[in-house]
């Protein structure tokens, strides 16, 4: 029978499926509309479970007409391609509260402008929540003035210090979507939603002029603080400005996801603002799914990446791991919320280059098998 002339000739048949249609459609828009910062996965997740894309010198973008910049993209270009996290440069200027980086004469643009932005996207998408790290040249009452100006004041989140930061969801449903932080610890009681970085922050260090000079050694803020930035762009060493060529490949996996793993082991700290330039450049985003464990997989993805093999891929049980030459310290598996289970899985070497895992006591999910410098996904049915 024809499917069309059947649908239109029975009533019965045609309501049943408006029905079905209408139940999708439904479903669709839960699904739209219970998302946090672009997946569900992160609802229940608490600020500080989450990673942020942030970018570094934000407002110094060639679109925004700044000489010698850190970003392409202007601020509403990178919250339209996932970027949650922005840093700022603010100064006055003659009397005017401006962002610039460095230099004025290279190009300045009003604050309020830039965290107008801001506001409208808040404003347009009520899922989403960003944060605003200020490196600041003026008082807090001259950004809080800038703050109402804006409107963005009406979004603030306040964290009482000390307390358990709430989820994302928690945030939405209250309308406190937007995190701000300052380096400069001059806020009045009464503007508690000013927060001090380095009594909430700890970062590695941001004066990097070459790849080869990134470390996940800390700088400022303490190690216990509950939030952790991963400065992971490389300056000029006289300006302090952006370099395309080496934030491309700075940016690029296996580097950046091996370096962005290879600093939460090390520090035993979930990377929350992986900051970088040129975010529209290499795997940035990609990098932040995979420590949020949103990224899209696809199976049918080649066995053999970057050095290593795994087979088979996907797995209910053991895996076999081949490599140019096998040392069991250097492998370590995480999950895609970041967290190391090596220990849960159990290793037998059988040559020099090849070893199984068995993955029994794995839940369902995806991970990451990381040998050395190479790193692969897994995923376990």
């Amino acid at each position: 029978m024809n499917l069309t002339t059947s649908f239109f000739n029975s009533t019965r048949m045609r309501y049943t499926k408006l029905f079905v249609l209408l139940m999708i459609l439904q479903g669709s828009m839960f699904s739209v509309h219970s998302q946090c910062n672009g997946s569900t996965v992160l609802c229940s997740k608490k600020y500080d479970e989450v990673a942020y894309l942030t970018t570094h010198n934000a407002f110094n973008s060639l679109q925004g007409n700044f000489s010698l910049p850190n970003q392409n993209l202007d601020i509403t270009g990178q919250l339209n391609i996932g970027v949650r996290a922005f840093m700022l440069d603010v100064y006055n200027d003659q009397g005017d509260i401006v962002v610039y980086h460095g230099f004025s004469f290279l190009g300045t643009s009003p604050l309020e402008d830039e965290l107008l932005k801001i506001k409208e996207f808040l404003d347009n998408h009520p899922n989403e929540v960003v944060t605003v790290i200020l490196e600041s040249y003026v008082s807090a009452n001259d950004v809080e003035s800038e703050m109402i100006q804006s409107g963005l004041m009406s979004y603030v989140y306040e964290h009482p210090q000390g307390s358990s930061w709430p989820s994302l969801q928690t945030m939405i449903n209250n309308n406190t979507r937007c995190v701000v932080f300052s380096d400069v610890d001059d806020a009045s009681p009464s503007q508690g939603w000013y927060h001090y970085m380095w009594t909430n922050m700890v970062e590695t260090h941001y004066s990097n002029h070459a790849i080869t000079d990134f470390s996940c050694d800390f700088n400022r803020g303490d190690s216990i603080n509950d939030l952790f930035i991963l400065n992971h762009f490389v300056t000029d060493a006289t300006y302090g400005t952006g370099m395309p060529a080496e934030s491309e490949i700075a940016n690029s996996n296996p580097f950046f996801i091996n370096r962005v793993l290879q600093c939460q082991q090390e520090k035993q700290k979930f990377p929350n603002f992986v900051t970088v330039d040129f975010v529209e450049l290499g795997d940035s985003k990609l990098v932040v799914d995979i420590l949020n464990g949103v990224e899209f997989l696809s199976v049918s993805e080649p066995s053999n990446v970057d050095g290593i093999t795994l087979s088979p891929n996907p797995t209910t049980d053991w895996v076999s791991i081949s490599v140019e030459k096998f040392d069991v310290k250097d492998l370590h598996v995480f999950s895609f919320s970041g967290k190391e289970v090596t220990a849960m899985v159990k290793l037998t070497q059988h040559q020099s280059n090849r070893c199984t895992l068995n993955c029994t006591a794995l839940q369902s999910g995806v991970y990451v098998i990381q040998y050395g410098v190479y790193s692969k996904k897994l995923i376990k049915e």
